[in-house]
């Protein structure tokens, strides 16, 4: 046979064959091929810009969706890219707190009877409201209530030294280089000494009397003073009864036989009120009607 000639071989004898069939297991082994997805469609261009094309991904465009963790032309993370929520939840902000100037305010501003203390109240309730400008704490109202608290008393404390000038008020009543009250004066009744006579001490309530010279007429006289012990205060019952007798013990034989005679006995005890300040008991003889002239002393 001669080299580059073709030999036509004679056709097969008999029926034809059918192709093979693929097996079960050859059908196992057999990898289909992927799916192609089909060309997109060009974007169409930006309403607003009309040579900028579209961006894939836009709702209502043609397109891939925008993938997760993408960001979209606004920088807005696409809508599977939202992180979800990651660790435990943040506990809830408790109330804020109360600030602590502000209740020393409301405190001394109720405490204005004392002196000096309404002015107190006043300087911290402004200083708790310039506290309070950064709205980190609470207590506007205490501060307030305290200022408004520490100006009234305040006021009123000033307006009692005004009228004690007014009215002739002193610390101490007039006295002699012997001690002996040589003037007449308005004074507080604890100012008194043993010895000191004066007036306007018939009253529930004694708070001001206006000493007098023994030589003058005069309401009451002072004969002795005691001190009750310490302690929580007692009762009234138990105070009473405690300075009678120290008066009886202490006073009667300081007086002379006509004082004794003529004037009753009578003493000034502490309250409640102001029984941690001053537990002094004022032992005194009085008048039984109008006035007396003279020392009742011995």
């Amino acid at each position: 046979m001669l080299p580059g000639v073709t030999v036509d071989l004679p056709p097969p004898s008999g029926a034809p064959q059918p192709p093979p069939q693929p097996t079960a297991a050859a059908e196992a082994d057999t990898v289909p091929a992927p799916l192609m997805p089909p060309p997109y469609a060009a974007a169409p261009p930006h309403p607003a810009h009309p040579d900028f094309p579209g961006q894939p991904g836009q709702p209502g465009q043609s397109g891939q969706p925008s993938q997760p963790g993408q960001l979209d032309q606004f920088g807005q993370p696409g809508q599977y890219g939202q992180p979800g929520p990651s660790g435990l939840p943040f506990a809830p902000a408790g109330p804020p707190r109360r600030n602590g100037v502000a209740i020393a305010a409301l405190c001394c501003g109720i405490a204005g009877f004392i002196p000096v203390v309404g002015v107190i109240a006043i300087v911290l309730g402004v200083i708790a409201l310039h506290q309070l400008r950064a709205g980190f704490q609470r207590g506007r109202g205490m501060a307030i209530t305290g200022i408004v608290l520490g100006a009234l008393t305040t006021l009123a404390w000033t307006a009692l030294i005004v009228i004690a000038i007014a009215t002739g008020v002193t610390a101490e009543p007039e006295r002699s280089s012997s001690g002996q009250v040589s003037g007449q004066s308005q004074v507080f009744i604890d100012k008194l000494k043993a010895g000191d006579c004066f007036s306007g001490g018939k009253k529930d309530q004694i708070d001001l009397v206006t000493a007098i010279p023994c030589t003058s007429p005069h309401e009451s006289q002072v004969v002795a003073i005691i001190q009750l012990p310490d302690g929580p205060y007692p009762g009234e019952d138990a105070v009473t009864s405690e300075a009678e007798q120290g008066c009886t013990d202490k006073a009667d034989p300081l007086i002379t036989d006509r004082a004794y005679d003529e004037l009753d006995p009578s003493y000034v005890y502490p309250d409640a009120d102001t029984w941690r300040g001053d537990r002094s008991v004022l032992c005194l003889v009085e008048a039984p009607s109008g006035t007396t002239t003279g020392s009742a002393l011995k």
